[in-house]
C-alpha cells in the first residue's frame, strides 16, 4: 500500500526524512506548486537556500549584519518577503525536533516567533559550492548552541543571546526548503516569492528596504539577559498582588531565581508578557529533554559531498 507518490531524488540523504516528508502535506503541496511554477521543483530547491530572520533578529536590528554576512560569504539574495508566524507554523516548522522540547520551550517559542513580523530570504549559493545551497548555508550558519559556534559562522557573528534566541533559522536540505516554504507561506505568497527568485537578480537592496519598513514599525529591543531580568523584576514588583502571590514573588526576587519567577508569572496569570519575559524564560528555564532523541537531525555536509549517496524512496 502506498500513502504518497515516490519521493523525488536529490532532496535529502536521510531515509527517515524521505519517509516522513513523503506523506507531509506541507512538503507535498509546496513540491507540486513549485514543479508547476519552475518545471523542476527539486532543481529549484537544490539551487536555493531559505533563511528565516525571526522577530529576535528584527528587534535586535540584526538584518543588516545578516545581509552583509550573506554577501561576503558569496550568497546572493534573490527574494525577500515579510510575514507573521502563527502558533501552528511554529509547531510545524520544528515538528521533528519538538519531541525533545520542554513545555516551557514550546511556550517561549510561541511568544518569540509571534512577537512581530519575520522575514524570509531565498539565497543562491556561491558558484564554487559543490553541495545544494541549503546545505552550504546550514553549515555556515552555525548551530543553535552558542558553545559550538565558530568564527565566520553567521550566528557567531550575530552574538550570543542563548540557545533559543538565535535570531535566524536556515533550512537544512533541499527537502526542508520545500517543506518550510509550504509552512511559512500560502500558495499566493509562494508564487510571488518564487517569481522574485527565478530571474536570479540580486535583491539585497529590496531586502534592506524591507528591513527598514520593519524597523520603522517594530521597536528595537536589547536581548541581553541581565537588563531584561532587572526590568521584569521591577515590573512584577510593581503589580498589585494577593498576599500569597506577593510572598512567592518576593522569594523569587530575593533568591534571583529567574526560572521560578517566570513560572510564577505564568501560573498566576500575571499581566506580564513581551520581550523581557521571553528573554528571561529562554535564559533560565530548561528547554530540552536530553533523554529523548530528535526525530530528524540536521544535514550532513560530508555526505552531501558524495552525490551518489543521495537516495530515493
Amino acid at each position: 500500500m502506498s500513502y504518497g507518490p515516490p519521493f523525488p531524488a536529490g532532496l535529502t540523504h536521510d531515509p527517515d526524512k524521505r519517509r516522513y516528508f513523503g506523506t507531509d502535506s506541507y512538503f507535498l503541496e509546496s513540491y507540486d506548486q513549485l514543479a508547476e511554477l519552475t518545471g523542476d521543483a527539486a532543481g529549484f530547491a537544490a539551487g536555493h537556500a531559505l533563511l528565516l530572520l525571526k522577530p529576535d533578529a528584527i528587534a535586535s536590528r540584526s538584518v543588516g549584519p545578516v545581509l552583509d554576512w550573506a554577501r561576503t560569504s558569496g550568497f546572493r539574495i534573490v527574494a525577500a518577503v515579510r510575514f507573521r508566524m502563527t502558533r501552528g507554523a511554529v509547531r510545524a516548522m520544528w515538528h521533528y525536533q519538538l519531541n525533545r522540547a520542554t513545555p516551557a520551550r514550546s511556550r517561549l517559542a510561541d511568544a518569540l516567533c509571534q512577537a512581530s513580523d519575520s522575514m524570509v530570504l531565498l539565497l543562491s549559493a556561491p558558484e564554487d559550492d559543490r553541495v545544494p545551497a541549503s546545505v552550504s548555508l546550514s553549515d555556515r550558519k552555525g548551530p543553535a548552541d552558542p558553545a559550538r559556534r565558530r568564527p565566520g559562522q553567521l550566528r557567531y557573528r550575530l552574538g550570543d543571546f542563548g540557545f533559543l534566541l538565535n535570531l535566524v533559522h536556515a533550512s537544512d536540505e533541499p527537502a526542508d526548503v520545500l517543506r518550510e516554504l509550504g509552512i511559512l507561506l500560502d500558495a499566493d505568497e509562494r508564487r510571488r516569492l518564487v517569481g522574485q527568485a527565478l530571474p536570479g537578480l540580486d535583491r539585497q537592496d529590496a531586502a534592506t528596504a524591507l528591513a527598514d519598513q520593519l524597523y520603522a514599525e517594530i521597536p528595537a529591543q536589547d536581548l541581553r539577559f541581565a537588563p531584561a531580568a532587572t526590568r521584569l523584576a521591577a515590573a512584577a514588583d510593581a503589580l498589585e498582588l494577593p498576599s500569597g502571590v506577593r510572598a512567592e514573588l518576593r522569594a523569587c526576587l530575593d533568591a534571583a531565581d529567574w526560572g521560578a519567577l517566570v513560572e510564577l508569572i505564568w501560573r498566576a496569570g500575571l499581566p506580564l508578557a513581551g520581550w523581557d519575559l521571553t528573554i528571561v524564560g529562554c535564559g533560565s528555564l530548561p528547554l530540552s529533554r536530553p533523554e529523548f532523541s530528535q526525530l530528524l537531525r540536521g544535514s550532513d555536509l560530508a555526505r552531501w559531498r558524495e552525490p551518489a549517496q543521495v537516495g530515493t524512496s
